[in-house]
């Protein structure tokens, strides 16, 4: 049995792709946004400690881009 077949075989029906992608991708997003915000402190803090302007804005990034995934759900929450 091919992988599309398969997969068609195992969708219940009338389930939508976006409805499954729904239920499952916002608590990947935000474990992606946890891991940006854990990844970007010590990068930050490294690059403070060293005067590494390149390690301070590469951690600034990370940090800015994962609080602002976080704060995503509570700006526009899901219906």
């Amino acid at each position: 049995m091919s992988t599309d077949a398969h997969r068609a075989v195992s969708r219940p029906a009338g389930t939508g792709e976006r409805t499954q992608l729904g239920d499952e991708a916002m608590p990947r997003a935000r474990r992606l946004a946890l891991a940006e915000v854990a990844v970007g402190v010590p990068a930050a803090a490294w690059g403070v400690r060293r005067r590494s302007v390149g390690w301070a804005v590469v951690g600034a990034v990370l940090m800015v881009h994962g609080a602002l995934e976080l704060s995503y759900e509570t700006v526009l929450p899901r219906d």
